[in-house]
Protein backbone atom coordinates (compact mmCIF):
# COMPACT_ATOMS: atom_id res chain seq x y z
CA UNK A 1 0.00 0.00 0.00
CA UNK A 2 2.83 2.37 0.90
CA UNK A 3 4.61 1.44 -2.33
CA UNK A 4 1.49 2.31 -4.33
CA UNK A 5 1.20 5.69 -2.70
CA UNK A 6 4.86 6.35 -3.42
CA UNK A 7 4.43 5.45 -7.09
CA UNK A 8 1.35 7.66 -7.30
CA UNK A 9 3.26 10.57 -5.82
CA UNK A 10 6.12 10.11 -8.26
CA UNK A 11 3.75 10.05 -11.22
CA UNK A 12 1.91 13.13 -9.93
CA UNK A 13 5.18 15.04 -9.62
CA UNK A 14 6.31 13.92 -13.06
CA UNK A 15 3.01 14.93 -14.66
CA UNK A 16 3.26 18.28 -12.89
CA UNK A 17 6.82 18.83 -14.11
CA UNK A 18 5.97 18.02 -17.71
CA UNK A 19 2.79 20.12 -17.81
CA UNK A 20 4.50 23.07 -16.13
CA UNK A 21 7.25 23.01 -18.76
CA UNK A 22 4.70 22.82 -21.58
CA UNK A 23 2.67 25.65 -20.04
CA UNK A 24 5.61 27.99 -19.54
CA UNK A 25 7.42 27.26 -22.81
CA UNK A 26 4.16 27.35 -24.80
CA UNK A 27 5.73 24.99 -27.33
CA UNK A 28 8.44 22.47 -26.52
CA UNK A 29 9.63 19.28 -28.15
CA UNK A 30 9.26 15.94 -26.45
CA UNK A 31 13.04 15.58 -26.63
CA UNK A 32 13.48 18.85 -24.73
CA UNK A 33 11.00 17.69 -22.11
CA UNK A 34 13.10 14.56 -21.63
CA UNK A 35 16.24 16.66 -21.27
CA UNK A 36 14.70 19.16 -18.83
CA UNK A 37 13.06 16.55 -16.59
CA UNK A 38 15.76 13.87 -16.69
CA UNK A 39 13.11 11.24 -17.35
CA UNK A 40 13.47 8.45 -19.88
CA UNK A 41 12.08 8.94 -23.38
CA UNK A 42 9.45 6.25 -22.84
CA UNK A 43 8.31 7.82 -19.55
CA UNK A 44 8.09 11.26 -21.14
CA UNK A 45 6.08 9.83 -24.03
CA UNK A 46 3.71 8.12 -21.60
CA UNK A 47 3.21 11.31 -19.55
CA UNK A 48 2.59 13.44 -22.63
CA UNK A 49 0.03 10.95 -23.90
CA UNK A 50 -1.83 11.14 -20.58
CA UNK A 51 -1.84 14.95 -20.67
CA UNK A 52 -3.13 14.86 -24.25
CA UNK A 53 -5.88 12.42 -23.26
CA UNK A 54 -6.91 14.79 -20.47
CA UNK A 55 -7.04 17.74 -22.86
CA UNK A 56 -4.22 19.50 -21.01
CA UNK A 57 -1.74 19.23 -23.88
CA UNK A 58 -1.64 18.84 -27.64
CA UNK A 59 1.00 17.12 -29.71
CA UNK A 60 1.97 17.69 -33.32
CA UNK A 61 4.76 16.43 -35.58
CA UNK A 62 7.99 18.35 -35.24
CA UNK A 63 9.49 20.30 -38.13
CA UNK A 64 11.72 18.43 -40.52
CA UNK A 65 15.42 18.72 -39.69
CA UNK A 66 18.52 17.61 -41.53
CA UNK A 67 19.51 14.80 -39.20
CA UNK A 68 19.05 11.08 -38.90
CA UNK A 69 15.73 9.90 -37.47
CA UNK A 70 12.31 11.39 -37.12
CA UNK A 71 11.92 14.87 -35.63
CA UNK A 72 10.71 15.02 -32.05
CA UNK A 73 7.00 15.87 -31.70
CA UNK A 74 6.11 19.35 -30.45
CA UNK A 75 3.95 19.60 -27.33
CA UNK A 76 1.73 22.63 -26.68
CA UNK A 77 -0.78 23.46 -23.95
CA UNK A 78 -4.31 22.20 -24.53
CA UNK A 79 -7.28 24.53 -24.34
CA UNK A 80 -9.71 22.41 -22.31
CA UNK A 81 -8.83 24.18 -19.06
CA UNK A 82 -9.44 27.93 -19.07
CA UNK A 83 -8.88 30.53 -16.36
CA UNK A 84 -10.63 33.81 -15.70
CA UNK A 85 -8.73 36.91 -14.61
CA UNK A 86 -10.33 39.95 -12.96
CA UNK A 87 -8.72 43.36 -12.40
CA UNK A 88 -10.65 46.15 -10.66
CA UNK A 89 -9.43 49.74 -11.15
CA UNK A 90 -10.76 53.12 -10.08
CA UNK A 91 -12.58 53.57 -13.39
CA UNK A 92 -13.37 50.05 -14.62
CA UNK A 93 -13.53 46.32 -13.94
CA UNK A 94 -11.80 44.15 -16.52
CA UNK A 95 -12.43 40.42 -16.95
CA UNK A 96 -10.35 38.18 -19.19
CA UNK A 97 -10.38 34.58 -20.40
CA UNK A 98 -6.91 33.02 -20.48
CA UNK A 99 -5.80 29.64 -21.79
CA UNK A 100 -2.83 27.67 -20.59
CA UNK A 101 0.40 29.01 -21.93
CA UNK A 102 -0.67 32.54 -20.97
CA UNK A 103 -2.79 33.02 -24.08
CA UNK A 104 -5.39 35.75 -23.55
CA UNK A 105 -8.51 34.75 -25.50
CA UNK A 106 -10.96 37.48 -24.55
CA UNK A 107 -10.95 40.72 -22.57
CA UNK A 108 -14.12 42.43 -21.36
CA UNK A 109 -13.66 45.93 -19.90
CA UNK A 110 -16.62 47.42 -18.06
CA UNK A 111 -16.13 51.16 -17.37
CA UNK A 112 -17.73 52.38 -14.14
CA UNK A 113 -19.23 55.77 -13.36
CA UNK A 114 -17.72 55.68 -9.87
CA UNK A 115 -14.92 53.86 -8.11
CA UNK A 116 -16.26 50.30 -8.00
CA UNK A 117 -17.13 48.95 -4.57
CA UNK A 118 -16.44 45.29 -3.77
CA UNK A 119 -20.10 44.56 -4.46
CA UNK A 120 -19.91 46.39 -7.80
CA UNK A 121 -16.81 44.43 -8.73
CA UNK A 122 -18.38 41.09 -7.85
CA UNK A 123 -21.58 41.87 -9.76
CA UNK A 124 -19.73 43.03 -12.89
CA UNK A 125 -17.29 40.13 -12.79
CA UNK A 126 -19.96 37.50 -12.15
CA UNK A 127 -22.05 38.73 -15.07
CA UNK A 128 -19.04 38.68 -17.40
CA UNK A 129 -17.92 35.25 -16.19
CA UNK A 130 -21.39 33.84 -16.80
CA UNK A 131 -21.25 35.07 -20.40
CA UNK A 132 -17.78 33.61 -20.84
CA UNK A 133 -18.84 30.23 -19.52
CA UNK A 134 -21.82 30.09 -21.88
CA UNK A 135 -19.51 30.77 -24.84
CA UNK A 136 -17.15 27.86 -24.13
CA UNK A 137 -17.22 24.58 -25.99
CA UNK A 138 -18.89 21.67 -24.17
CA UNK A 139 -15.48 20.10 -23.48
CA UNK A 140 -14.02 23.30 -22.01
CA UNK A 141 -14.26 24.47 -18.43
CA UNK A 142 -13.11 27.37 -16.24
CA UNK A 143 -10.85 25.92 -13.58
CA UNK A 144 -10.73 28.97 -11.27
CA UNK A 145 -10.59 32.75 -11.09
CA UNK A 146 -7.60 34.95 -10.30
CA UNK A 147 -8.26 38.52 -9.20
CA UNK A 148 -5.48 41.13 -9.13
CA UNK A 149 -6.21 44.09 -6.84
CA UNK A 150 -4.22 47.34 -6.48
CA UNK A 151 -3.59 47.13 -2.75
CA UNK A 152 -2.56 44.97 0.20
CA UNK A 153 -3.87 41.49 -0.49
CA UNK A 154 -3.58 38.72 2.09
CA UNK A 155 -2.74 35.91 -0.30
CA UNK A 156 -3.54 32.88 1.89
CA UNK A 157 -7.05 34.22 2.56
CA UNK A 158 -7.61 35.90 -0.83
CA UNK A 159 -8.69 38.96 1.13
CA UNK A 160 -7.95 42.65 0.58
CA UNK A 161 -6.67 44.29 3.75
CA UNK A 162 -6.47 47.73 2.14
CA UNK A 163 -6.82 49.05 -1.39
CA UNK A 164 -6.47 52.79 -0.71
CA UNK A 165 -7.37 54.12 -4.14
CA UNK A 166 -10.43 51.89 -4.32
CA UNK A 167 -11.28 52.67 -0.68
CA UNK A 168 -11.60 48.96 0.11
CA UNK A 169 -10.96 47.91 3.70
CA UNK A 170 -10.87 44.31 4.97
CA UNK A 171 -12.76 42.84 2.02
CA UNK A 172 -13.13 39.06 1.62
CA UNK A 173 -13.09 39.47 -2.14
CA UNK A 174 -12.19 35.86 -2.88
CA UNK A 175 -15.07 34.49 -0.83
CA UNK A 176 -17.51 37.06 -2.24
CA UNK A 177 -16.69 36.29 -5.87
CA UNK A 178 -16.63 32.55 -5.23
CA UNK A 179 -20.14 32.67 -3.75
CA UNK A 180 -21.37 34.63 -6.77
CA UNK A 181 -19.85 32.34 -9.40
CA UNK A 182 -19.46 28.92 -7.78
CA UNK A 183 -15.79 28.96 -8.78
CA UNK A 184 -12.63 28.87 -6.68
CA UNK A 185 -11.12 32.35 -6.49
CA UNK A 186 -7.54 33.35 -5.71
CA UNK A 187 -6.60 36.98 -5.04
CA UNK A 188 -3.25 38.76 -5.27
CA UNK A 189 -1.76 42.21 -5.56
CA UNK A 190 -1.86 43.49 -9.14
CA UNK A 191 1.87 44.24 -9.36
CA UNK A 192 2.70 40.78 -8.01
CA UNK A 193 0.54 39.37 -10.80
CA UNK A 194 2.44 41.51 -13.31
CA UNK A 195 5.79 40.37 -11.93
CA UNK A 196 4.80 36.71 -12.32
CA UNK A 197 3.59 37.27 -15.88
CA UNK A 198 6.68 39.15 -17.04
CA UNK A 199 8.97 36.65 -15.31
CA UNK A 200 7.35 33.55 -16.80
CA UNK A 201 6.13 34.79 -20.18
CA UNK A 202 7.84 38.12 -20.88
CA UNK A 203 10.59 38.42 -23.45
CA UNK A 204 13.32 38.91 -20.85
CA UNK A 205 16.51 36.84 -20.71
CA UNK A 206 18.00 36.34 -17.23
CA UNK A 207 14.74 37.29 -15.48
CA UNK A 208 15.22 35.40 -12.21
CA UNK A 209 16.11 38.63 -10.36
CA UNK A 210 13.48 41.10 -11.49
CA UNK A 211 11.52 44.05 -10.17
CA UNK A 212 8.25 44.71 -11.96
CA UNK A 213 6.73 48.14 -11.35
CA UNK A 214 3.17 48.73 -12.50
CA UNK A 215 1.55 52.12 -13.05
CA UNK A 216 -2.19 52.36 -13.52
CA UNK A 217 -5.20 54.55 -12.76
CA UNK A 218 -5.14 53.18 -9.20
CA UNK A 219 -1.51 54.06 -8.51
CA UNK A 220 1.93 52.48 -8.52
CA UNK A 221 2.96 49.10 -7.12
CA UNK A 222 5.79 46.61 -7.50
CA UNK A 223 6.43 42.90 -7.49
CA UNK A 224 9.83 41.41 -6.68
CA UNK A 225 11.14 38.19 -8.23
CA UNK A 226 14.15 36.94 -6.27
CA UNK A 227 16.07 33.84 -7.43
CA UNK A 228 13.13 32.87 -9.62
CA UNK A 229 10.48 33.12 -6.89
CA UNK A 230 8.01 35.84 -5.98
CA UNK A 231 8.90 37.73 -2.80
CA UNK A 232 5.54 38.05 -1.05
CA UNK A 233 6.34 38.63 2.61
CA UNK A 234 4.67 36.87 5.52
CA UNK A 235 1.13 37.77 4.39
CA UNK A 236 1.56 38.77 0.75
CA UNK A 237 1.95 42.50 1.40
CA UNK A 238 5.48 42.95 -0.01
CA UNK A 239 6.03 45.28 -2.95
CA UNK A 240 4.24 48.50 -2.00
CA UNK A 241 6.82 50.66 -3.75
CA UNK A 242 4.15 53.23 -4.56
CA UNK A 243 3.90 54.07 -0.86
CA UNK A 244 7.59 54.73 -0.26
CA UNK A 245 8.64 58.32 0.48
CA UNK A 246 10.19 60.23 -2.43
CA UNK A 247 9.59 63.82 -1.29
CA UNK A 248 6.81 66.25 -1.96
CA UNK A 249 4.01 67.41 0.29
CA UNK A 250 0.86 65.87 -1.16
CA UNK A 251 -1.14 63.51 1.03
CA UNK A 252 -1.60 60.01 -0.37
CA UNK A 253 -4.75 57.89 -0.20
CA UNK A 254 -2.86 55.65 2.23
CA UNK A 255 -2.60 58.51 4.71
CA UNK A 256 1.11 59.23 4.32
CA UNK A 257 2.76 62.27 2.77
CA UNK A 258 5.03 62.31 -0.29
CA UNK A 259 4.46 58.76 -1.54
CA UNK A 260 5.80 57.79 -4.96
CA UNK A 261 2.32 57.51 -6.45
CA UNK A 262 1.49 61.10 -5.50
CA UNK A 263 4.49 62.25 -7.55
CA UNK A 264 4.32 59.80 -10.47
CA UNK A 265 0.82 59.83 -11.97
CA UNK A 266 -0.82 58.76 -15.21
CA UNK A 267 -2.97 61.77 -16.15
CA UNK A 268 -0.19 64.14 -17.38
CA UNK A 269 1.31 61.30 -19.44
CA UNK A 270 -1.93 60.04 -21.01
CA UNK A 271 -1.21 61.41 -24.50
CA UNK A 272 2.26 59.88 -24.56
CA UNK A 273 0.91 56.53 -23.41
CA UNK A 274 -1.74 56.58 -26.14
CA UNK A 275 0.94 57.47 -28.68
CA UNK A 276 3.10 54.63 -27.44
CA UNK A 277 0.30 52.06 -27.61
CA UNK A 278 -0.94 53.17 -31.02
CA UNK A 279 2.34 53.81 -32.77
CA UNK A 280 3.53 51.97 -35.86
CA UNK A 281 6.69 53.98 -36.45
CA UNK A 282 8.77 56.16 -34.13
CA UNK A 283 6.55 57.99 -31.62
CA UNK A 284 6.10 61.75 -31.77
CA UNK A 285 8.38 63.80 -29.56
CA UNK A 286 6.96 65.05 -26.23
CA UNK A 287 6.04 68.70 -26.00
CA UNK A 288 8.08 71.00 -23.80
CA UNK A 289 5.48 70.75 -21.03
CA UNK A 290 5.37 66.96 -21.29
CA UNK A 291 9.15 66.77 -21.16
CA UNK A 292 9.15 68.81 -17.96
CA UNK A 293 6.63 66.39 -16.45
CA UNK A 294 8.66 63.39 -17.59
CA UNK A 295 11.82 64.79 -16.04
CA UNK A 296 10.16 65.61 -12.73
CA UNK A 297 8.40 62.25 -12.49
CA UNK A 298 11.51 60.32 -13.59
CA UNK A 299 13.46 61.88 -10.74
CA UNK A 300 10.84 60.75 -8.23
CA UNK A 301 10.63 57.28 -9.75
CA UNK A 302 14.42 56.95 -9.64
CA UNK A 303 14.47 57.59 -5.88
CA UNK A 304 12.17 54.63 -5.23
CA UNK A 305 13.90 52.41 -7.80
CA UNK A 306 17.31 53.32 -6.39
CA UNK A 307 16.29 52.16 -2.93
CA UNK A 308 14.96 48.91 -4.40
CA UNK A 309 18.19 48.36 -6.38
CA UNK A 310 20.29 48.85 -3.24
CA UNK A 311 18.15 46.40 -1.26
CA UNK A 312 17.56 43.65 -3.83
CA UNK A 313 20.36 43.88 -6.43
CA UNK A 314 18.09 42.95 -9.38
CA UNK A 315 19.17 42.17 -12.92
CA UNK A 316 16.06 43.75 -14.48
CA UNK A 317 13.60 46.49 -13.69
CA UNK A 318 10.50 46.06 -15.85
CA UNK A 319 8.18 49.05 -16.11
CA UNK A 320 4.55 48.29 -16.93
CA UNK A 321 1.32 50.22 -17.40
CA UNK A 322 1.80 53.94 -17.95
CA UNK A 323 5.37 53.68 -16.61
CA UNK A 324 6.38 52.36 -20.03
CA UNK A 325 6.55 55.98 -21.19
CA UNK A 326 9.79 56.46 -19.23
CA UNK A 327 11.97 53.97 -21.16
CA UNK A 328 10.39 55.26 -24.38
CA UNK A 329 10.62 59.02 -23.81
CA UNK A 330 12.90 59.66 -20.82
CA UNK A 331 15.44 56.83 -20.70
CA UNK A 332 18.55 59.05 -20.32
CA UNK A 333 17.20 61.07 -17.41
CA UNK A 334 15.82 57.96 -15.68
CA UNK A 335 19.18 56.20 -16.06
CA UNK A 336 21.10 59.21 -14.79
CA UNK A 337 18.82 59.72 -11.79
CA UNK A 338 18.85 56.02 -10.96
CA UNK A 339 22.63 56.19 -10.89
CA UNK A 340 22.45 59.09 -8.44
CA UNK A 341 20.14 57.23 -6.07
CA UNK A 342 21.74 53.79 -6.02
CA UNK A 343 25.20 52.40 -5.33
CA UNK A 344 27.47 52.05 -8.34
CA UNK A 345 27.97 48.27 -8.18
CA UNK A 346 24.30 47.13 -8.16
CA UNK A 347 23.26 50.05 -10.39
CA UNK A 348 25.77 48.99 -13.03
CA UNK A 349 24.26 45.52 -13.22
CA UNK A 350 20.60 46.44 -13.68
CA UNK A 351 18.73 47.10 -16.93
CA UNK A 352 15.52 49.14 -17.06
CA UNK A 353 13.15 47.90 -19.76
CA UNK A 354 9.46 48.21 -20.66
CA UNK A 355 7.02 45.38 -20.04
CA UNK A 356 6.71 43.13 -23.09
CA UNK A 357 3.20 41.76 -22.55
CA UNK A 358 1.44 45.10 -22.89
CA UNK A 359 -2.14 45.35 -21.70
CA UNK A 360 -2.27 41.58 -21.13
CA UNK A 361 0.31 41.56 -18.32
CA UNK A 362 -2.08 41.61 -15.36
CA UNK A 363 -4.53 39.24 -17.06
CA UNK A 364 -1.82 36.64 -17.58
CA UNK A 365 -0.45 37.02 -14.05
CA UNK A 366 -3.87 36.76 -12.39
CA UNK A 367 -4.69 33.68 -14.47
CA UNK A 368 -1.50 32.02 -13.25
CA UNK A 369 -3.08 31.85 -9.79
CA UNK A 370 -6.03 29.98 -11.24
CA UNK A 371 -3.85 27.52 -13.13
CA UNK A 372 -1.66 26.70 -10.10
CA UNK A 373 -3.81 23.75 -8.87
CA UNK A 374 -3.90 22.24 -12.37
CA UNK A 375 -0.14 22.53 -12.76
CA UNK A 376 0.47 21.07 -9.30
CA UNK A 377 -1.70 17.99 -9.83
CA UNK A 378 -2.83 17.45 -13.44
CA UNK A 379 -4.21 14.03 -12.61
CA UNK A 380 -7.11 15.61 -10.73
CA UNK A 381 -8.33 17.33 -13.90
Amino acid sequence: MRMGTSNDDVRRRNLSSVLTLVHRHRAISRAELTRHTGLSRSTTKDLVEELVARGLAEEAPGPAVSQVGRPSPIVRPGDRMQAVAVTPEVDAVTVGLVSMGGAVREVIRRPTERVPTPADTVAIAAEAIGGIQRSLRPDQTVTAVGIAVPGLVHGPQSAVQLAPNLDWHDVEIGEMLSEATGLTVFATNDANAGAVAEHLFGNHPDADHLIYVNGGPSGVGAGFVVAGGLLEGVAGYAGELGHTFVGGGEQCHCGSIGCLETEVTQAPLARLLAELDGQTDAPAQPSSAERDVLTRQARALAIALGNAVNMLNPKLIVLGGFLRVFPAFAAPVLREELGRHSMAAPSGLVRVVPATLGADTLMIGAAELAFAPVLADPGRF
